[in-house]
């Protein structure tokens, strides 16, 4: 999946107290999130007053540590 905002792929990465994370431009919450729950991919929206990664330009879904990072690469990376 291509990020118009940053210019680059979404990637998965991690986060030694947050887990594994994304971060994408607020504009496409909406197809991200209906992306990973079409795949089974638990996450959770991170509340911008808790933000742990996040940033006003920046929203952020996070991931449980035990989640299959591989496989929300590849379901990521399947869409243009």
């Amino acid at each position: 999946m291509y990020d118009k905002f940053t210019g680059e792929n979404v990637d998965v990465r991690q986060n030694h107290t947050c887990g594994p994370y994304i971060m994408i431009e607020p504009a496409t919450i909406g197809r991200v999130e209906e992306l990973l729950q079409v795949n089974g991919i638990t996450f959770t929206l991170e509340a911008s007053s808790d933000a742990c990664m996040g940033n006003p330009e920046a929203a952020v879904i996070e991931f449980s540590k035990d989640a299959d990072i591989k496989k929300i690469q590849q379901v990521l990376d399947s869409v243009q």
